[in-house]
Parts: structure tokens; sequence; C-alpha cells
């Protein structure tokens, strides 16, 4: 992490900036700067440079999501620093204003530091953000009740309610304590019990972690703050809430309970009606936080799988926009443009036009909406018009393009039988894309071999003399996997895995240095 970096808060209450402030120089920065205003900040980001601005959603006078579209529209030096939103009143609309303004991520009220630290790395680094939570999974719907053990579940008739999912773990070493916290809850919540703070640990560990945890502090062994900093210290634990309920009620004590990290604190003796509203509020709050965090994440890789569309239709487009500058310049050349040139031409931007609406089809590919709608394609015809656009859009490589499927071939019958099941532009961007990769692999005077086979599948397999490299074998079909390649996305390959399984294909790869590399793929017969 660059901890020379000069961050900006920008806030207008006071202990959020003190709090940022503290996670800030707990982490190691020291080039700290907090104002209390979006004013404030135009002033300094416009004086001096700044690597990226930490602000409040609602701030009076101007807002942080206008402070955001001033730096991306209209500020002089600071348009492409990150700028991370931290909040605790977000709807749906604001978030997409927010990601349509460039925001580079959000941290939602409450947060803890390793959260923090994580959104600062990513935006300092530049690192895709998959997710906006680091939480751990979601516990698992309620099992049907077993007999309670001392530590662990406690039975309840709580079969069909709607709170049924959520959990409540209790940990106290007085048996009275817990059965009394038992009896409240059970009727609405799963409820666990821990008699001492190992226990605790290991269940909010486990695979069916509580929602929250009523902890007491006094206990022996581990006490409640030890229980306290573990579970902080644990990234799977760490956002699982506490609330200490102990007969601690000094001042003192409730200050280092709280700042520990519990999100309430309650003393004993305890008024059971007073323990039930505040914990089922508490859960009601955090139902609403954990669904707002999780629009976030959605929208937030939904904004992300669009960015990542745009990048493979750029990268698709490329190869017959250079076709047509070629046919055009060519034609300039000799001074006139034959009928075949004209119609290539014409093939290719509308080519282009086609990639471009192809960009909604793979969209929803990633987001699991594609619908496909089969017809027959003429998988020779296609291979014949590719083969011939990498072999003049790279000629300067010299490549040497070997093809079966050649006017012999299809003169002499057969080529219903290379028919396959899928869409023709799909099929025309994934072949195009793999023969491309294998120009840009091969050497130059290289060969490029095209193999058509069928039996129950209509298979294709693309052959070139370059082998991938040996630490992206294993990932070649991911997305971002690339290596060596300059100006490489990482997309290619992924876009072709994606539009093969989306016509009920397959595809995979074999490399050698020995070999080189081949592309195999399967798609249907058109029947």
């Amino acid at each position: 992490m660059k901890m020379d970096a000069h961050i900006l808060i920008v806030d207008d209450m006071a202990p959020m900036r003190t709090i940022i402030l503290g996670n800030l120089r707990n982490l190691g920065f020291k080039n700290i700067q907090a104002v209390t205003s979006a004013k404030e900040a135009m002033q300094v980001i416009e004086s001096k440079p700044v690597d990226l601005v930490l602000t409040d959603w609602n701030m009076p006078a101007m807002s942080g999501l206008e402070l955001l579209q001033w730096i991306r529209q209209e500020s002089v030096n600071a348009k492409f620093i990150p700028v991370i939103m931290i909040t605790a009143e977000v709807r749906r609309e604001q978030v997409a204003d927010a990601i349509a303004s460039g925001v580079t991520n959000f941290v939602l009220k409450p947060f803890t530091a390793d959260i923090l630290a994580e959104r600062i790395e990513n935006a300092l680094t530049g690192k895709n953000i998959k997710s906006l939570s680091s939480a751990p999974a979601q516990p698992k719907a309620a099992q049907p009740s077993q007999p309670a053990p001392k530590d662990g579940p406690v039975s309840s008739d709580n079969k069909g309610r709607k709170d049924e999912c959520l959990t409540i773990l209790a940990v106290d070493d007085a048996p009275d304590n817990l059965a009394l916290i038992s009896n409240l809850f059970q009727k609405e919540y799963r409820v666990k019990i821990a008699s001492n703070g190992e226990k605790a640990v290991k269940i909010c560990e486990s695979d069916d972690p509580p929602h929250v945890v009523l902890l007491d502090i006094m206990m022996p062994g581990m006490d409640g703050y030890e229980v306290m900093r573990r579970l902080k210290a644990n990234a799977t634990t760490s956002e699982i809430p506490v609330i200490f309920i102990t007969a601690m009620d000094d001042t003192e004590s409730i200050v280092k309970g709280l700042g520990a990290g519990a999100v309430d604190y309650i003393t004993k003796p305890i008024e059971p009606a007073v323990v039930q509203a505040r914990v089922k509020n508490f859960l009601r709050y955090h139902r609403g936080y954990r669904e707002l965090k999780d629009t976030l994440d959605t929208m937030m890789e939904n904004a992300k799988l669009r960015d990542d569309v745009e990048h493979m239709v750029r990268h698709d487009i490329k190869g017959p926009l250079s076709s047509i500058i070629g046919l055009i310049s060519k034609g300039v050349t000799d001074k006139r443009m034959s009928p075949e040139n004209i119609k290539m031409i014409e093939e290719e931007a509308y080519s282009i036009l086609n990639m471009i609406s192809l960009s909604t089809d793979l969209y929803k590919m990633e987001t699991g909406r594609f619908t496909l709608s089969a017809k027959p394609v003429d998988i020779a015809r296609l291979i014949l018009r590719i083969t011939e656009e990498i072999h003049s859009g790279f000629a300067v490589k010299k490549l040497s393009m070997r093809n079966p499927v050649n006017s012999d071939v299809r003169n002499a019958g057969g080529v219903r039988e290379l028919r396959a099941s899928g869409d023709e532009l799909l099929c025309y961007s994934l072949i195009y894309n793999l023969m491309k990769n294998a120009a840009e692999a091969s050497p130059v005077g290289g060969t490029i071999t095209t193999r058509i086979t069928y039996d129950d599948m209509v298979k294709i397999a693309i052959h070139n003399a370059g082998a991938v490299p040996e630490p992206i074998r294993d990932r070649f079909f991911e997305k971002f996997v690339t290596m060596g390649k300059q100006g490489g996305t990482g997309l290619g390959t992924y876009s072709a895995r994606l539009i093969t399984e989306a016509q009920n294909g397959s595809i995979a790869m074999q490399t050698s240095d020995k070999d080189g590399t081949t592309i195999e793929i399967s798609l249907p017969k058109w029947q």
C-alpha cells in the first residue's frame, strides 16, 4: 500500500472525522488532511496533490455526490483520483447516480478498520473490486430443531416464522442467564448458547454463524473483551455485531466496551421487555443494512460487468475495422475499388454494427439472463471468411493459413453436416477472437491450421505454434487472465468461453512448448 499517499477526509461530523483519521494513522498513513465541507475539499484539491478522497454523502450546502461530480467533470488537477464515499444512508437511485458519476467504491457505516483498509488499498492500487462486502456468507436457514446440548442451539417452536433464519448467540457462564435469554428470544429467532468464550468463538467461526452475539464480559478464562478482540481480528467474524450484557455499569466499562467494537451495551439486571425491544430493533436494522450492502454489491458488480463488456466489444471490433482501413488504403493506392472490395467493406461494416448489438448479449450471458434463439450456422463459410480477414489483417507477419474447408470441399458436398446450431454473430465473434489470438501468438512466417470434424457435434480446432505461458494455462479461459501480451485485457478467451457455453457447446485448450497450442470448440449440430 502507498503509505506516502495524500488522503483527504471530507465530513461535516467531527466524531466521524476523528474515527477515520485514527484508522488511517493506525494503518500507517502520515499525509492526511480532514475538512468539514465539500467547498473546503475543492480548495484543497485545486491547491495541492491529492491521491485519495474519502467523503461523506450527506453534508450541508454541497453533498458528497456533488463533490464527486465536480472532481470528475470540472476539477483541473484531480479528474482521475479515486473517490470513496462513506455513508449510512444510500438509496438505490443514489447508488446508481454515484456509479454513473465515477465513484471508486463505497464504505457503509458502521464499518471496521479492515474494511476501510481493504477499500483504500484497492483504490490506491487500482485493483478491480468484485465485492463491496467482506462479511462472511449469510448463515444457513434453520434446520429442524434438535435436543439442545449444554452449548449450542436451543430448541424452539418457531417453525414457519418470518424471522426463523435469524440467529442469536447468547454467551454467559451463568446457566440462569442463558436460560433467561433463551426464553426471551426462542419463539421468534434461533438461539444458540455458549457457556464460555472459547465455545462462542468456535460457533462464530463455524459455517453457521449467528447474526448477533449477546456477550457477557466477566467470564472465567476468556472474558468478553478477549472474545471481542478475537472476533474482530478474524475477517470471517469481524462484522458479526456484538451486544455486551454485563453487570459492569460504570462509565469507564461502557466506554471500553463500545470502543472495543460493541454495537450496544446493556447492564444487568436486565429488563426483559427492554432487552427484547433493543435486540429486535437492532436485528431489523442489521437486516436492512445487509440488504443495502447486497444492493451495493450487485450494482457495483453490474457496473463492472458493463465495463467488461465494453472491453470485449472494443477488442472484437478492432479486427473488422483493420480490414476496412486496409481495403480502403488498398483502393486509394490502386486508384480504384473493385466490386469485391466494396462488398467486403460493406460486410465488415455490418460486422461492427452487429458486434455493438452483441454487447447486450454478452452482458446477459454474464448475468445469466441470455436466451439462445438457435438457427443453422454455416461454419465452413464462416471460417473461410474469417481466414481471409486474419490473413489480410496480419499480412506483415506472412502467416500461412491452412484451412481444409476450401471451395473443392464445399462443392463436393457434405457441407450440410458442418452446420452448427447456434447464432451466426456469436459464432463469428467466437472464431474470429480465437484465430486472431492464434495469429498474435504465431511467429513471423508461422502457420495457423484450422480443422473441422463432426460426429455428434461440430468441432473446430485452431492450432498455432506458440505456447501459452505456463503460469496461466490452468486459468486460460478465466476473466482478466493474460501474460506477456502487450495491450492484452484477458477478455478474449473469457468471452470465447461465454459465447461457446451460451450456445450449449464446450471449449478446451491444449498447449506445450513442443507442439504449440490447439483450441477446440464443440458446438451442437443443426438437426
